[in-house]
């Protein structure tokens, strides 16, 4: 993993990770904070047709048709998401990571960008990971100071200057 960019702006850390997959990413997501709230997920990257089964309502029967753009957020525990990260490999991802469980009103999209964080917090945020697609550049925001310094730390050098983290970081 190569770090292009790394800063602390207000209290937030922020790495901006070149070539970055979610394997890459995992090593700033800490098992001990209890809740993973992905948005936004698209289980599909391209806008083709697929078969599955979803429900047309919450409490509905789920039905067998063809789907496309499904978007939509989960909500599940830390360790859950570090059994299934795996499954997000060849994807993109937009992941907060939290104390606490997000309430339901909480739509980001409806926040404007310069306040995101300051609302992320106050609901008990404590990282958030964008990644696009896989293989692209990422940006890992933590809220809580020294927290991405500790864990580039033992896996820092000298490399024009940046600090660059090895693929090795991985748990």
């Amino acid at each position: 993993m190569d770090v292009l960019e790394f800063w602390d702006r207000n209290g937030v850390e922020t790495l901006v990770v070149d070539a970055a997959k979610v394997s890459t990413l995992l090593p700033f997501v800490n098992p001990e904070i209890p809740w993973v709230w992905i948005f936004g997920h698209g289980p599909s990257q391209v806008w083709d047709w697929w078969e599955s089964s979803l429900p047309v309502k919450k409490c509905g029967k789920s039905i067998a048709a063809e789907f496309r753009r499904v978007r939509y957020d989960m909500q599940l525990p830390t360790q859950r998401f570090l059994e299934v990260a795996a499954e997000f490999e060849e994807l993109g991802l937009d992941l907060v990571q939290s104390s606490k469980k997000m309430p339901n009103s909480l739509d980001l999209s409806r926040i404007p960008q310069e306040q995101q964080s300051k609302v992320l917090r106050s609901n008990g945020a404590f990282l958030r990971i964008y990644l696009p697609h896989a293989v692209e550049t990422a940006h890992v925001q933590c809220y809580e100071k020294g927290y991405l310094s500790r864990v580039l730390a033992p896996n820092k050098s000298a490399q024009n200057g940046r600090p660059t983290a090895s693929a090795g970081l991985n748990r």
